[in-house]
This record gives structure tokens, sequence and C-alpha cells, in this order.
């Protein structure tokens, strides 16, 4: 059997801390170890108080357990000292590793010394796999404040340059619960429903199923992936032992979760953007800005349908405004929605701007293209829907592009079209290529 190592407090309800994070480990199949680093006073309604234990007895239970068992992965919870966290960075050297800056009780205790961040940064994150903060926690080691997806993603890129290989920050604060995993190639996002409910011992349950599942030979994404949805059946099924918040339950397999398609379409979508601000050029930019929006196999509304919220505008370069969410988009979303009445497959399209060069680019790529004219849209109609429909109609399948010349008070527009956010986006690489030729 596999075995993981947590290095954390003492939880004398038995929520969070060392206790959660055996019971965790337990649940996915590998043997736990710990290393108790303080001893806590606590129940569901507070930390009463924080005894940490000396570095020498620290040291003591890690070089029992290193010189006796082969150890797959480690993870860190309260290490409450800088004293023990750089104990901790040399003893858990060379081993993969994962951090959890714990800082602050879910019941809004501290249970860090001042000065710990500093440590944290310098001498644990150059030494760890994984880095698990939640959005306070990468507020407080980056010094960047976070209001959306895209300071998470600035954030991530600050914690992988301090030295963490991969990163992934808990978003659950935010308007969308959802995480952004990044390991310095690329963004991934995960998403699951929204639960209702706090539970103490959620972040150290976590961490804890990432430590287990790198221990069991997991990528720090494949882990990442499973930890959220063990933890997400953790929080699912939390109890209330006391009188204060709920206690995740941990559970040996992860319980069907409904919509779990819709991480997908979010990560697809969010891939997709990441590929996108990276090559669109200015001239491809409309003043409305760029939206993308990727639909659910089977959308039939616009909550159904992820997209871009606020667009993509252009500073000196392009620029994510908003989080993917369901339901951001109507304009794009409409598209989508028209082009799946023929054709179920078409679930992507996005807006790019207009001018005679580059849908003569459309053209020089080999995409099949269609136009309508506004002024030939019927009362009471939306143009995004009635403009898809009238072109697909009179070509009898859905082109690649579809574009429109404008109208008094509208934008001209150019309109790409495919099955994935991939196909679109490279479609529109496909479209810069020809016009940076010209």
């Amino acid at each position: 059997m596999k075995v993981a190592l947590t290095a954390g407090g003492s939880d004398s309800g038995g929520g969070a801390g060392i206790q959660a994070d055996l019971k965790a480990f337990h649940s996915a199949g590998v043997h736990g170890t710990a290393a108790i680093t303080a001893i806590t006073a606590q129940n569901t309604q507070g930390v009463a108080g924080i005894h940490p234990l000396p570095p020498e007895i620290l040291e003591a239970q890690l070089d029992a357990v290193l010189g006796d068992m082969d150890i797959g992965a480690a993870k860190t919870g309260m290490l409450y000292s800088p004293e023990i966290a750089s104990l901790i960075a040399e003893k858990l050297s060379g081993i993969p590793l994962v951090v959890d800056p714990v800082l602050v009780s879910t019941t809004r205790h501290a249970l860090a010394e001042t000065d710990l961040t500093s440590v944290l940064r310098d001498r644990l994150l150059p030494v760890c796999t994984l880095a698990t903060p939640n959005i306070s926690e990468a507020e407080q080691l980056t010094g960047h404040s976070i209001h959306g997806m895209e300071d998470v993603r600035e954030a991530c890129r600050m914690l992988h340059d301090m030295g963490a290989t991969s990163v992934v920050i808990t978003g659950g604060h935010l308007d969308e619960p959802a995480d952004m995993f990044y390991d310095g190639d690329g963004f991934a996002m995960l998403t699951l429903p929204r639960l209702e409910r706090k539970a103490h011992g959620s972040g150290c349950t976590f961490s804890a199923y990432a430590a287990a599942f790198l221990a069991r030979g997991a990528t720090p994404w494949e882990a990442v992936m499973q930890a959220k949805r063990y933890t997400w059946t953790a929080v699912a099924a939390a109890i209330a032992p006391g009188q204060g918040v709920d206690v995740v339950w941990q559970r040996p397999a992860p319980l069907p979760i409904l919509n779990h398609d819709r991480t997908e379409i979010w990560q697809g979508l969010q891939r997709a953007v990441d590929d996108l601000l990276g090559f669109l050029p200015r001239r491809l930019m409309p003043e409305v800005g760029v939206n993308i929006a990727f639909a659910s196999p089977e959308a039939t509304t616009r909550e159904d349908v992820c997209a871009v919220r606020g667009r993509i505008a252009y500073t000196d370069r392009p620029v994510q405004v908003g989080e993917c969410r369901f339901g951001a988009s109507r304009h794009i979303a409409g598209i989508v929605l028209a082009a799946m009445q023929h054709d179920s497959a078409m679930r992507c399209a996005m807006n790019v701007a207009y001018s005679k060069r580059a849908v003569a680019a459309c053209r020089s790529a080999g995409l099949t293209t269609g136009s309508f004219d506004r002024s030939d849209e019927p009362p009471e109609h939306s143009t995004m829907e009635w403009g898809t429909g009238h072109v697909i109609e009179q070509l009898d399948r859905v082109p690649d592009v579809i574009w429109d010349e404008g109208g008094v008070g509208k934008e001209a527009m150019i309109r790409i079209l495919g099955e994935t956010p991939r196909e679109v986006v490279d479609t529109a690489r496909r479209i810069a290529a020809v016009l940076e030729k010209d």
C-alpha cells in the first residue's frame, strides 16, 4: 500500500488538521502517517488555544517516519511558526509535496504567526510539487488583490514564479465556485455545482486528497481533479457534530455529480481563451470586444451556454475581462443556439471585427462563408438568431464564417462557428495568419 505523510496541527474537534488528513488518506486508499506541528484546542465554534510543539519533537516525528517508510507524497497544513516551516522544508525536500498554506481557520481564527508568510514563500514554495491556497491565502502570499478570474490567473503565475511546480487556487469564495490550476504550461479550471454550505476541514481535505493521489502515482493535474471530486463529496455529505459549522465527512468514493459535463465545457472554453489571448491581432478586435461561447450538448437556453463575462477587450494586448460563466452571453449564445437547431454538433462560436480584408482572408484560408443584410431582418426578430439561421438555410449547411456589414447603430461583424472552442480558435488563427501576410 502507498504511504502519505501529513505535517500539520491537531484539531481536537476532529474536523480539520491532522484528523481530516488521515481520514482523507484512508478514504483514498493510502496509509496515512503524521507529524504533528501544533496542538489546538478547538471545536466547530472556534479555536480556544494553540500550543506549537518544539521543533526537536517535530524533527523526531519526521525522522521516525521517513527512516522507516517509503513516503509517496507529503502535505503540509498548519505550520504556525517560521522555525517549523523551515524545518519542514528541509526534511521534506525531494518528496512530492503539497503545500496548503493554512493561515486562518474556517471560524476565522489566526493559525499562524505574523512572519510565517515570508518563510512559506522563500522556503516551502520552492520545494513543493503543488500549492493549494484559497483566495485569501493567495492574496497574502503574493500581495496581489483578487477580485475575479484574471486576478486568479495572475496570482497563479506569481506563485509558480516563487518556485511551486504547480498551483491550484481554490475559488469557492468568488461568485463562481471554480478552482484554477496552473503548471507553467497552461491554465485549467475546475468547477462543480455550488454547495450552499460551509464545511470545516474542506481545505485540509482537498490538499490531503491531492497528496494521496500523488502518492498513488497521479500527475499534479490528475491529483487535483480527483481531490476536487472527493472533496465536493465530503462537503456534500458534511455532518453537524457540534453547535457551530458543519464538518466534512470523507467518503470512500465520490458521489455521482450532476452536470459534471459543465466542468469539461468550462475547461475547454478557458483553454481556448488562453490560447486566443496569445495571438489575437488588434485588427480582429471589434469595438464591442470579442466573445466566444461553448454550449452544453443538449443546450436549449442561454443558461446552457458558457461564455466570457465582460468579453475580451484590447488594451496593449488582448485581455479577458471576466471569468467564463454559463449564461454570460446573450448575442454569441444566440448564434450558437441558432446553429445547433440546424446541426447539434456546432456548439461553439466567436465574433471578430469585420473588414473586407478580413472576409478576403477567410476565403483565402479556404473557409466556407455566408453573409446577410441586416436591412432584410424581419421586425421583432433578433439579428443574431435570424441572421445565423437565414445564412444556414440559404447554404443548407453551417458555414465556418458568417458576416454582415452592419447597419444604423450596429457594428459590422464576422462570426466564426465550429464544433469546439479549439476548432473555432484554430480558425481565428488561420484568418490572423493570412492577414499578417497582407
